[in-house]
């Protein structure tokens, strides 16, 4: 069957690094491999993750083995470094002074993550004067084993939206409920009270918008999200209205 440019996907993956026939885990959307191979991160939400096909920054090895790949597939491919991550390149290797590193308080030590010019890098080296940043991506020039799984394609408006909101705002998709009203064009996404605390949430919101109408055209989107209160908060809501009630009543007598 294969996928068509603009399909919503879910998939799941690990990548290895294949050196010297020894394989070694660097990225994986399973929790237990994570765990297993010692690159477990607390901090990383684990699950299959979701992707527009033909319009996501996917490995070119990828892309190419999607294409030909049905829901619930899984399969095995090598990717040589010019359909992963491309050749290392020593232009890549930048000298910076020291000194330059300190006034930005930046610690010139092995190692370290440090960004030039827009760009991530790491410290490889430190002499007296000079520190050598490493710019290159860390998988740059190595072959990797990546299995790949086509979880699922959306297949509705409603399911298309509720995945794309779940990718931009990282959720798992089932925090997320979508609606699609055909005769109104109108496409619903309810969202969890979490977001709440995203700084960047105006931002998220309209790169979401924009998926959306991409995918799906629609004349209206309406968002909502849901806040539920814990029987705690009402009980204490509700014992303080009589004296709030009271409390407003005696300062506007003070100002007549």
């Amino acid at each position: 069957m294969g996928l068509n440019v603009g399909d919503v996907v879910v998939l799941n993956y690990t990548v290895s690094v294949v050196e010297e026939g020894v394989e070694r885990v660097v990225d994986t959307t399973d929790e237990n491999v994570a765990r297993s191979t010692g690159i477990y991160d607390p901090n990383k939400r684990y699950g299959g993750v979701v992707v527009v096909y033909g319009r996501s920054s996917l490995l070119e090895a990828v892309e190419e083995t999607l294409a030909s790949m049905s829901v619930g597939e899984r399969r095995e491919i090598i990717a040589p470094p010019e359909k992963a991550y491309g050749p290392r390149r020593e232009d890549l290797v930048v000298r910076v002074p020291v000194k330059q590193l300190q006034r930005l308080n930046i610690r010139p030590r092995v190692g370290e993550e440090v960004e030039v010019g827009g760009r991530r890098g790491v410290i490889t080296r430190v002499t007296e004067r000079f520190a050598y940043i490493d710019l290159n991506h860390p998988l740059a020039g190595k072959t990797l084993k990546i299995v790949l799984e086509l979880v699922s394609k959306a297949e509705t408006p409603a399911d298309k939206a509720r995945l794309l909101a779940s990718r931009h705002l990282g959720l798992d998709p089932s925090s997320v409920d979508a609606s699609y009203d055909e005769a109104e064009k109108m496409v619903t996404v309810k969202l969890p009270a979490s977001i709440l605390g995203l700084l960047d949430l105006e931002a998220r919101l309209r790169a979401i918008a924009a998926d959306i109408y991409d995918a799906i055209k629609p004349k209206r989107l309406v968002y909502t999200i849901e806040v539920e209160y814990p029987e705690e908060f009402k009980r204490e809501e509700t014992e303080a209205t009589p004296q709030t009630q009271e409390g407003a009543s005696q300062e506007l007598n003070r100002e007549q």
